[in-house]
């Protein structure tokens, strides 16, 4: 945060695609009082001048190549940088990919459509310390939290109705292990696993494996296998 309003905003424009960041980057020259530190095209890049500029503000794209993404780089930089906002400038106005921004710590997230007025307000909001998030924007963050809420209910409520051995079964048939294989790792019947295989489709009520799984990762209730 500046040291007093006189004080430039600095900022890192971070940006696969060199037109579009060459875009934000003119955007930002008209914003009065903000000064572009850097531009990167990589979430590795962007981790790399953040720690060296130590930004105000990162105008951040979220598809970039390499293993670290937008939301990844956010995540990191405000681990590093708590003092520096991260606002997610982007074509994706997916209700997901704006859940997962926020929680990785964004300040704000604004469609790359937005007019010159809207993000240089948004600069600034988020430069003295606030949030920016367009209306219809917050709406699909709320519909997430809601939809998060009722999955984490619903798993909840699975959780306590299955029995420590069904949730160790179901974390086999997660992996792909046959009733077989399940029963030579726990020490069990192959009948007895058929028996908690069957108990577990029942309380989740869904008809086989896949849809068991499924189910199971759709409620959290569950890590998806790597």
């Amino acid at each position: 945060m500046s040291e007093n309003e006189s004080d430039p905003i600095a900022i890192l424009v971070v940006d696969d695609h060199a037109i579009s960041r060459s875009g934000v980057v003119q955007l930002c020259s008209l914003i009065p009082g903000a000064q572009v530190m850097g531009e990167a095209s990589t979430g590795e890049e962007a981790l790399e001048l953040a720690r060296l500029y130590a930004p105000e503000v990162v105008l951040m794209d979220v598809e970039m190549p390499g293993a670290m993404d937008g939301i990844e780089a956010t995540r990191r930089i405000k681990a590093e940088l708590p003092n520096t906002a991260v606002i997610i400038l982007t074509v994706h106005e997916d209700r997901e990919v704006i859940f997962e921004a926020i929680k990785a710590g964004a300040s704000g997230y604004l469609p790359k459509s937005s007019p010159l007025d809207r993000i240089q307000h948004a600069v600034k909001v988020v430069s003295q310390g606030g949030s920016f998030l367009e209306a219809g924007l917050a709406r699909k963050v709320l519909d997430q939290f809601t939809k998060y809420a009722e999955e984490a209910r619903a798993a909840a409520d699975v959780f306590y109705l299955l029995t420590p051995r069904e949730r160790e079964v179901l974390v086999e048939l997660s992996n792909g292990s046959s009733a077989r294989q399940i029963a030579s790792k726990l020490g069990i019947s192959e009948r007895t696993v058929n028996t908690h295989i069957g108990n577990t489709y029942r309380k989740l009520q869904v008809n086989n494996r896949v849809e068991a799984v499924h189910e199971a990762i759709r409620i959290r209730l569950i890590e998806p296998p790597r």
